[in-house]
């Protein structure tokens, strides 16, 4: 960690003074206009080796103002491209993450994510975000909702989006944010909390769906949020309750008691005095404008499941909608295929234990193909094991994802070579303090001369070592390799610069 803050601040970078939640930096220049190729290196270097998570400052604003408690069972409903699932996970290291990707494209860019940090509390499962599948009781204890929005918060890095943007937008997007929001909101315990954002700062994408969706969902309340505690310093707008009515050339159309003709204007776009109801305390939500910070612009509100309002204790998805007359019938398990995850098995983890030194205890054990990921054994006893009940009662059994579309189970980390167990470079920082067998110590000259990419015939390597999959340490340098009749390293190249400039290693130029 020390080695990286000194990598941002050789490049000017800059803690960012009110997000206390986390350690965030926010640097000088922009994705697209980096100072130097050393600049633009570094970032790339430290970013694709999961040392920093690149994202617009104020989107990292929905996870803090969740507040999840370590031990939750959170779900991301618009995860892709991972940079709130990720922030959700580090939050709660005992909890589990749940992220959802429709987009097939996607998913495969967060799965990426999540193996770039080496997140072993993540769950990756691809629904659409109105339709998500049931899940055991007694439901989600948070939810993130950051919705598919017109980005017109986005405009200080996007600024031809003005070129296209028109009022009729916004209004295209409203129904399916607050779909969205609904199945959300459809699946949070009692006692629960939900955060709906977007990088918009139209009305109709934010305090309308706000308004509609506390008129969907009665026992839904929305809570104030302590901007001054969370956030200290950073200068934020509350939400409006009096927003008017545009037509396509963005000019004010006067309200005259019916709904003007505009191109997918509907009653519950309106503000609340048009509608002629009660209007919620919107500015319990808040507004981060694009002007204000030297950031993005951004919308979030917080709701929370009112447990009174719910009192047989369970998600509103997952009460019967009426009495079963019959005893509940078992509905068909979804077949399985050389893609699903599976729990490893008896034999399986029982042999990497003994080849790693490692405790089966700590992890649940998860088999996809030729890999077995490690998770925490929450995922198991919370959402693999129980039983889960349809809306007229009848279940699928237990000891499996289903009805859920679960794509990946936490972090991918050894892998069949051969016959072989060997680990993977993105799981060692998971493994680290629990390995016991497999790690041979090494000096400094040994990994110096690795690292330019000498591979030693084994037999005059400086330490003994058998053939096989093994951890070469080096203080607290950790360093995968393979050893045939040559000892190599199973590094990518990344890792092999960031530990190069760590050590101040220089390539000596070859002579022609």
């Amino acid at each position: 960690m020390d080695w990286t803050r000194e990598m941002l601040e050789s490049i000017g970078g800059k803690k960012i003074p009110w997000m206390i939640a986390s350690e965030s930096w926010v640097m000088p220049f922009s994705k697209r206009d980096y100072p130097s190729d050393e600049a633009k290196n570094s970032m790339a270097l430290l970013h694709e080796t999961g040392r920093i998570t690149r994202q617009e400052a104020v989107s990292m604003l929905p996870p803090v103002v969740l507040e999840p408690q370590d031990g939750d069972l959170v779900m991301d409903t618009c995860a892709a491209p991972g940079s709130k699932a990720t922030q959700l996970s580090e939050a709660i290291p005992n909890g589990v993450v749940l992220a959802n990707e429709p987009s097939s494209g996607r998913l495969n860019l967060l799965a990426s994510n999540r193996g770039r940090l080496g997140i072993s509390n993540m769950l990756i499962m691809q629904h659409d975000g109105r339709h998500i599948g049931r899940m055991p009781k007694p439901g989600v204890d948070g939810v993130v909702v950051d919705a598919p929005c017109s980005g017109t918060a986005t405009t200080r890095k996007n600024r031809e989006l003005w070129r296209s943007w028109t009022p009729k937008v916004g209004r295209s997007l409203f129904q399916l944010q607050s779909d969205i929001t609904f199945r959300a909101a459809q699946l949070l315990r009692p006692g629960g909390r939900m955060v709906y954002s977007t990088c918009s700062l139209d009305p109709i994408e934010n305090e309308a769906v706000v308004c509609d969706i506390l008129q969907r969902c009665p026992w839904l309340e929305l809570i104030r949020i302590d901007a001054e505690k969370l956030f200290p310093s950073l200068i934020y707008h509350r939400g409006i309750d009096d927003w008017p009515i545009l037509d396509e050339a963005a000019q004010i159309v006067e309200f005259e008691g019916e709904i003007p003709r505009l191109p997918g204007l509907a009653e519950n776009m309106l503000n609340p005095s048009q509608r002629g109801m009660e209007a919620p305390k919107l500015s319990h939500t808040i507004r981060v404008h694009q002007h204000d910070n030297d950031t993005g612009g951004f919308y979030v509100a917080l709701f929370e499941h009112v447990a009174e309002r719910t009192p047989e204790g369970i998600a509103r998805s997952m009460i019967l909608k009426r009495q079963l007359n019959r005893e509940p019938e078992e509905l068909t398990r979804k077949r399985k295929n050389k893609h699903t995850t599976i729990p490893a098995s008896e034999e399986t983890v029982d042999e990497i234990c003994s080849i790693w030194g490692l405790n089966k205890d700590d992890f649940a054990w998860w088999q996809r193909g030729r890999r077995v990921n490690l998770s925490n054994k929450m995922v198991h006893d919370r959402l693999f094991e129980p039983i889960v009940f349809n809306n007229k009662g009848d279940y699928w059994p237990g000891n499996d994802f289903h009805p859920l579309r679960i794509i990946h189970v936490g972090q991918p980390t050894f892998t069949d070579n051969k016959g072989i167990w060997r680990t993977r470079q993105e799981s060692l920082e998971l493994l680290r303090t629990r390995l016991n067998n497999g790690v041979v110590e090494i000096d400094s000259e040994t990994m110096i001369s690795l690292l330019k990419g000498n591979a030693p015939m084994r037999e005059d390597f400086p330490v003994p070592i058998e053939r096989g999959s093994f951890i070469l340490k080096c203080g607290e340098h950790l360093m995968p390799a393979w050893i045939a009749a040559r000892v190599s390293l199973m590094m990518d190249e990344k890792e092999r610069e960031v530990l190069r400039l760590k050590l101040g290693i220089e390539f000596e130029e070859e002579e022609e």
